[in-house]
């Protein structure tokens, strides 16, 4: 076995022992947001209850969203927001959704060198957002800027991305530069319920649904334009 082979497999191993523990330690908060939606109040308390280790808590959670899709990033970064305020609470929120992308960037591109993906042509995948796409863009780290404020897209955007020949360090910055304006929403929205300023948490609120139910429905227009305007990107 080649000692390439061999450090991929030591890699992926280390990160999916390390993923296990996160979830082991964290099973309880993911049980209460995966279950709870709406209602926080469980999940600050523990993190008022454990002191400083709920800051390593909260950016396991931001991270584990990025990981597994089931967990909802906007109850994660509202519990940030309650927890910490803004400032803190979206630097927390920020470097979980780093750590997460690099997880999943690293552990598909260790993967894909143990077991090569096979190229296959698909029609009906290129009509919105494929692999096919991402290849012909000749500076993906725009498109994912782009993309990772489109709310769907940020769950599937590192399993995509991690197929493209973007750096790793160019996709990082994009992604937290694009999570900012969402990451921001979340916070201040969580900061100011826990002000009982209840009336602008509910006019962000507000806002944030408005300005996702038109990112989704003119959704395929905006990719297209993204993916364009990339592709003729020199």
């Amino acid at each position: 076995m080649k000692k390439r082979n061999i450090l991929s497999i030591l890699i992926i191993a280390a990160f999916l022992c390390l993923l296990l523990l996160m979830v082991v330690q964290l099973l309880p908060l993911i049980r209460d947001i995966v279950t709870n939606v709406g209602d926080e109040s469980n999940i600050v308390a523990y993190v008022d209850s454990v002191g400083w280790r709920g800051v390593p808590a909260l950016i396991g959670l931001s991270t584990l969203q990025v990981i597994i899709p089931i967990i909802p990033a906007p109850v994660v970064g509202v519990v940030s927001g309650l927890s910490y305020g803004i400032y803190w609470g979206s630097l927390i929120f920020l470097s979980g959704i780093a750590l997460g992308n690099i997880f999943v960037v690293v552990s598909v591109r260790q993967l894909h060198s143990l077991i090569p993906a096979k190229r296959k042509q698909d029609p009906k995948r290129k009509k919105l957002l494929s692999k096919e796409k991402l290849d012909k863009v000749k500076r993906p780290e725009i498109a994912a800027f782009f993309l990772v404020l489109l709310p769907w897209v940020s769950s599937v955007g590192p399993y995509l991305f991690a197929q493209t020949n973007v750096s790793l360090g160019k996709y990082i910055i994009a992604v937290i530069a694009g999570s900012i304006p969402s990451t921001i929403i979340y916070v201040f929205l969580g900061d100011h319920i826990s002000r009982g300023n209840y009336t602008t948490a509910i006019i962000t609120a507000a806002v944030a649904v408005v300005v996702i139910l038109f990112i989704l429905l003119f959704r395929k227009k905006i990719i297209d334009k993204i993916m364009g305007e990339s592709e003729g990107d020199t």
